[in-house]
């Protein structure tokens, strides 16, 4: 298994524990705001991984 892969599964992994405490926590208008931000931070990290694991192989 690449170091690549195992930074990608623990920051997605991180993110989505926080956006989960974020929404139970959060009001119905606050919700909306942060699914949608989410979807932008996931791909983000992604991106951020992909360049670091680019750069390493």
């Amino acid at each position: 298994m690449k170091a690549g892969s195992i930074a990608t599964g623990v920051s997605v992994g991180l993110t989505a524990g926080a956006v989960a405490y974020a929404i139970s926590s959060a009001s119905s208008k606050d919700k909306k705001r942060l699914k949608s931000r989410t979807g932008k931070a996931i791909r983000a990290i992604g991106d951020v991984m992909d360049g670091i694991s680019m750069m390493m192989g």
